[in-house]
């Protein structure tokens, strides 16, 4: 009987039911930018992994394809350890600066990895495993064409702000007018009332993170508030307000606007 039993259930390991029912159903990543048209001097591409991966995971589980599927090589830093958010979900792949910036040796033999012009595919590999041993099961494929190196710097001069209404908790809205990279926005933008302390809230990111939204905890009133910007604040090719990044690296920064006000629109009553 006992014999029987093991068998069974060597059987039923073999079978890999034990397994499938142990793990989650398929799951594919996100992927920022979700831009479909991005710059050729990109710096930065994110994978958001639905669940915490495996300290094998990395690199290896990441192609960046062609729009022929011909697999291309050398375009992410990969002389240091892959960058992880510390629950391990977020995979930071760094376009490599040696290529990505001009003047340098890697850039003069190499070129950049992204053409303008040109059309690639970024894969996800599915079979890339979890802390716990389980498959992700699907894989992930965001498509992108690329036009000319973006060599204009986030410039507030130039935003739109769309203000709320006071005494209500309407969403803040500020439209940047070009894609910036999703972290910087989460972290480089805050909102400060008169006396100069945070506004409490959340913040949204709009399509292909052009645009930033935040609504307050509490109702806005009729007083002056302050956007702050960060001077880390970056654009997908990683300018900086007054600053490229393909630029050296002792050249002070041009001027710019380090932050915006606005009050909150009274409302006419009927």
């Amino acid at each position: 009987m006992k014999l029987q039993l093991y068998v069974g259930f060597a059987a039923f390991l073999a079978s890999g039911s034990l397994a499938q029912a142990a793990c989650p159903a398929a799951q594919g990543v996100d992927i920022y930018p979700t831009a479909k048209v991005l710059p050729e001097n990109l710096l930065r591409v994110y994978v958001y992994y639905p669940r915490s991966m495996s300290a094998d995971v990395g690199l290896q589980n990441v192609r960046l394809l062609k729009s022929d599927g011909a697999a291309i090589d050398g375009v992410f830093l990969t002389n240091r350890a892959d960058l992880w958010s510390p629950d391990r979900r977020r995979l930071t792949l760094l376009l490599d600066p040696g290529r990505v910036k001009t003047g340098l040796v890697a850039n003069e033999n190499l070129g950049r990895a992204l053409v303008d012009g040109e059309s690639y595919i970024l894969d996800v590999s599915g079979s890339a495993l979890d802390t716990t041993g389980c498959p992700l099961g699907k894989d992930t494929q965001h498509s992108f064409a690329v036009e000319n190196a973006d060599t204009d710097p986030p410039d507030p001069a130039r935003w739109t702000i769309v203000t709320p209404r006071a005494h209500s908790a309407d969403t803040l809205r500020v439209d940047l007018g070009s894609a910036h990279d999703h972290l910087s926005m989460a972290f480089r933008l805050r909102v400060l009332d008169r006396d100069g302390n945070t506004v409490p809230g959340a913040i949204a990111l709009g399509p292909e993170e052009e645009l930033w939204e935040f609504t307050p905890r509490a109702a806005w009133t009729a007083a002056r508030y302050t956007l702050a910007i960060d001077e880390r604040l970056e654009d997908l090719a990683g300018n900086r307000p007054g600053r490229l990044f393909d630029s050296p690296s002792d050249q002070a920064p041009s001027p710019w606007m380090q932050s915006l006000d606005f009050i909150p629109k009274e409302q006419v009553k009927q």
